[in-house]
């Protein structure tokens, strides 16, 4: 940040090259201040500074592409804020870093600015440009009053401190926004992750991780509770003819709506989803070996009940039959996932072979 300079001292202009409109432009988007909602804070910051210099007027702007954005002001009416109208010695403040005016009916470069000829009657005008860490001038604190008067040592260097302080908090809550938006990213991110490693892609239901993952819970439950778990298994009869007869396309048109169809079925504390290929697994519990077999049932239904469309514009449908196997614990016994779904893999094997 530039500070003012103290009386009797001359400061040379900053070089231009560091300030250009680009610059400024690419500044301001980094910091997203000029969109950003009213800032209590900075609207605090500049009746601070009213106080503090006994002026009526404060201004803290931003210079954007389509005019200045006053963020915050005191004593200075919003129909004099429009973006068309610029700031006092705006260009000179952006340049050098700052400018201090006596008395601005004596200052060619202000006298006819409409806050000095108009009903503000602005006569005495200081500003310090509000800088990035770069060096980039993307706006200006200013204070004015209407009589003139001077701006004495100390007192620049407090109007250059606040200038600092209220560019520390823009950068702030800039930083506090994109990280908010990276936490927010992030989050969706991983909602995204777990829905992969945890869902079927084709069919939208339970992958077999998935399945396996809460099978071991319900295990575990089972034994603690000493309550029977049954574990459902659903296989599609001929579904390498249906593939090969209409494509893989359609294939995977009944896969979803088997899952659909299971999915819609399933009851609250019944998990369904996709092990491989056409064959899927209910998790049932509590649930005994005479529920397991009307569960059976019902879901068998539930996928054959109606033919599955093959697009509205051929008119056809492929009718599904499916084979089902079921196996119980009870009693609470040992037993891994892996073997109760291997018991339930070897009777749909041997089911399998009772189709045509």
């Amino acid at each position: 940040m530039t500070d003012l300079p103290l009386p009797g001292q001359t400061l040379q202009p900053t070089d231009p090259a560091n300030h250009v409109v680009t610059g400024c432009r690419e500044a301001l988007q980094a910091l997203d201040v000029l969109g950003s909602p009213p800032d209590a804070t900075l609207d605090q910051l500049v009746e601070l500074a009213s106080w503090t210099f006994n002026v009526p007027l404060v201004t803290l702007s931003f210079f954007g592409d389509e005019g200045i954005c006053h963020k915050a002001h005191v004593g200075v009416p919003s129909s004099q804020l429009t973006a068309a109208a610029q700031l006092l010695c705006q260009a000179l403040v952006q340049q050098q870093g700052y400018r201090v005016v006596s008395d601005a009916l004596c200052d060619t470069g202000c006298r006819h600015h409409p806050w000095v000829t108009g009903p503000l009657g602005v006569r005495f005008f200081a500003a310090v440009a509000l800088s990035t860490v770069e060096g980039v001038n993307v706006g200006a604190l200013a204070l004015m009053d209407t009589i003139p008067r001077e701006l004495s040592d100390r007192e620049a260097r407090m109007l250059s401190a606040m200038a600092r302080l209220a560019m520390d908090h823009v950068a702030l809550q800039a930083s506090v926004r994109k990280t908010t938006q990276l936490r927010e990213e992030l989050e969706q991110s991983q909602g995204w992750l777990v829905d992969g490693v945890f869902q079927d892609a084709l069919t939208q239901v339970a992958n077999r991780r998935a399945l396996m993952a809460f099978l071991d819970k319900t295990l575990a439950l089972s034994r603690r509770e000493v309550q029977p778990l049954s574990v459902v298994l659903f296989d599609v009869v001929g579904f390498r003819r249906i593939n090969q007869a209409h494509g893989d396309a359609t294939g995977d048109r009944v896969l979803h709506e088997v899952a659909t169809r299971l999915a819609a079925c399933a009851r609250g504390s019944e998990l369904v989803g996709r092990m491989a290929g056409d064959e899927f697994m209910a998790v049932l519990y509590p649930c005994d070996a005479s529920q397991a077999e009307l569960a059976a049932s019902r879901f068998a239904q539930a996928i054959t009940e109606r033919p599955v469309a093959l697009g509205a514009a051929s008119g056809q449908s492929v009718a599904l039959r499916v084979v089902t196997s079921h196996v119980t614990v009870d009693n609470g016994l040992p037993q891994t996932s892996d073997e109760l779904y291997r018991q339930a893999a070897q009777a749909l094997d041997q089911a399998k072979t009772q189709v045509d």
